[in-house]
C-alpha cells in the first residue's frame, strides 16, 4: 500500500491505529485476485472511437432528462410500467440473467452464506417461539384457587390495638370514642 494513502488516512481519522484498522478492513473487504486475470478481468477503458448508435441513444436519454418542462427519468417511466410492479419479476430477472445472489467476496473460512441451520430459518423460528408462549401461559393459569386465611384477633391490651382504632367518630361507628 502506498505510504501517501496511509498518510491521508491519518489525517482523516487522526491515529495511526485507526489508520491500520481501516486498511485492514479494505485489505478483507477486497475480493481475491482471479489468477490469470489482472483487475478481475475488466478490460481497460477503450481508446477507440465509439458506437454513433450507442452515443445517439444516450443523447436522447440525457435531453429527455433535461426537459425543462416535462423532464422524464428513465427510473420512473420504468416504475410507472405495469409490468414492473409484477412482485415476481425479480425472481425472473435473477433467473434469466443467472445470478447468485447470496454470494460474497469473503472466503469460505470467513463467512460461507451456503452455511444455514435450520433454527435459524423463520419458520423454526415461528414454532419455537408459539412453544414458549404456550409454556408461559399454561405456567400462568395453573393456579385454580386461593387459599384464605383468617386473621387473628388483636388483644385489647396489645400495643398495635390503639392504633387500629378510628381516630374519630364516624357515622357507621359513633360511638368509637368511648370505648
Amino acid at each position: 500500500m502506498p505510504d501517501a494513502f496511509l498518510n491521508t488516512e491519518q489525517v482523516e481519522t487522526g491515529s495511526l491505529e485507526e489508520a491500520d484498522e481501516i486498511s485492514h478492513l479494505r485489505q478483507l473487504l477486497r475480493p481475491p485476485s482471479i489468477p490469470g486475470f489482472t483487475d478481475w478481468g475488466i478490460s481497460p477503458a477503450s481508446s477507440s472511437p465509439h458506437d454513433p448508435t450507442i452515443q445517439t441513444k444516450l443523447a436522447q436519454f440525457h435531453a429527455l432528462k433535461q426537459d425543462s418542462e416535462h423532464p422524464k427519468h428513465f427510473n420512473d417511466s420504468l416504475m410507472s410500467n405495469r409490468s414492473f410492479r409484477n412482485p415476481h419479476l425479480y425472481a425472473k430477472l435473477v433467473e434469466f440473467v443467472d445470478v447468485d445472489e447470496r454470494t460474497t467476496n469473503f472466503s469460505k473460512d470467513m463467512w460461507d452464506p451456503d452455511d444455514m441451520r435450520p433454527e435459524w430459518f423463520a419458520d423454526s423460528i415461528a414454532v419455537l417461539q408459539k412453544a414458549r408462549s404456550e409454556q408461559t401461559a399454561s405456567s400462568q393459569s395453573k393456579r385454580t384457587q386461593i387459599n384464605f386465611t383468617t386473621s387473628a384477633k388483636v388483644p385489647p391490651h396489645h400495643p398495635t390495638h390503639d392504633k387500629l382504632a378510628p381516630r374519630h367518630s364516624s357515622r357507621f361507628h359513633p360511638y368509637s370514642r368511648l370505648r
